[in-house]
């Protein structure tokens, strides 16, 4: 063969694989960007246990899905879903009550997937693909996603139990991370790209729990417009849009808890104890209700349930807002000890904010009664 002919060739060849490396990296890096897995250069695998796994992945569920919503209230669903995956061990699935779609995969064969993201699934065998790759996500988490701050903080949790009071406890500061670590429309996809999209008639061999939310859409548009109107100043339109939507889509905690908490923004507290008991009644089991309904409470100088409706608050999810109120409640319960260990909480984690500074005060005041 012809020597430079041999050169031209063997020179092709080098620039063809070069460039396919290039696509190939550029590939994997939108890869990661879009379904918002760790970069590999990153990864720091780590090797647990199944028992540490399953402790891992309860302890960062319980707080994660406060951060998102609450769990959904219908329990029905999870065990739906679960029924729908055959795998060993099964699958633990919990949906969290927010609108945007997403899915989390936890560590322990543990996800936690949106009320708004099984809105958008339109058959059993799409619905059947997305738990499967669920269920692969959960399985790689440490191995696919870990980082060096999450191995640190994974084996902090498993060192040490921490205060149930502590907004930045090793549990917290995981689940923000996890939170992180999301599977946002590529998961959609994935499900999209089984069977024939043109063909939507398996929507209604779905179960009932799943089908029912996708007819939520238009309450929850309305409280998205009633949101923008509390942000904007306009707590009467506020109001307005969240009624409607409770009047389109009734028995909606998470709309009736909004509509309680916009009352009580707007100092009317007879129409937000309505709203924020039944809210609370259909989902007991999300901290931030409980903070309003206990707020309210406090307000009134119902003092017993306001302690008890703001220390179930701070059970679920302690942050700053319930840790004060609850300090509040402590102090005027009578309660100096109390009060002041939970004015210490929020110092320390927030000094520098408005209920920070006043807990300083609070503390150096109660100091001098003590």
């Amino acid at each position: 063969m012809n020597k430079n002919l041999m050169n031209k060739k063997m020179s092709m060849r080098a620039h063809r694989n070069t460039l396919y490396l290039i696509c190939l990296l550029v590939a994997l890096s939108l890869l990661g960007g879009c379904t918002g897995l760790t970069p590999f250069s990153t990864v720091v695998p780590l090797q647990l246990t199944p028992a540490e796994e399953a402790r891992v992945g309860a302890a960062v569920e319980v707080k994660l899905i406060q951060m998102l919503g609450g769990p959904y209230h219908d329990q029905t669903l999870a065990s739906d879903l679960s029924r729908l995956i055959q795998s060993h061990p099964p699958l633990k699935v919990s949906v969290a009550d927010r609108s945007a779609s997403a899915l989390y995969p936890l560590p322990g064969g543990r996800i936690i997937m949106t009320r708004g993201l099984l809105a958008k699934v339109k058959s059993r065998t799409k619905l059947k693909s997305l738990l499967t790759y669920a269920m692969h996500l959960s399985v790689n988490v440490y191995k696919d996603r870990s980082t060096r701050n999450m191995v640190k903080t994974t084996e902090e949790l498993l060192s040490a139990a921490g205060s149930s009071y502590d907004p930045d406890s090793a549990a917290i500061r995981l689940a923000r991370l996890f939170e992180h670590e999301l599977c946002k429309q590529e998961c959609l996809a994935i499900a999209e790209s089984v069977g024939d999209p043109a063909d939507e008639t398996d929507f209604t061999s779905l179960p009932d729990s799943v089908k029912r939310l996708s007819t939520l859409q238009p309450g929850y548009e309305l409280v998205a417009r009633a949101q923008k109107a509390e942000k904007a100043g306009d707590q009467a339109t506020a109001i307005a849009l969240y009624l409607q939507a409770a009047a389109t889509t009734p028995d909606e905690p998470r709309i009736l808890g909004a509509l309680g908490l916009a009352y009580l923004r707007a100092g009317q507290l007879q129409p937000a104890r309505l709203h924020l008991h039944k809210a609370v009644k259909l989902q007991p089991d999300y901290y931030r209700t409980q903070m309003g309904l206990g707020y309210f409470y406090l307000q009134q100088r119902e003092l017993h349930q306001a302690n008890q409706t703001l220390s179930t608050s701070v059970r679920l999810l302690p942050v700053t807002e319930n840790l004060f109120l609850l300090a509040e409640a402590r102090e005027e319960s009578g309660d100096i000890k109390g009060a002041m260990s939970l004015y210490q909480f929020v110092v320390e984690f927030d000094g520098h904010s408005k209920l920070g500074r006043t807990s300083v005060s609070r503390l150096s005041e109660l100091a001098g009664r003590q």
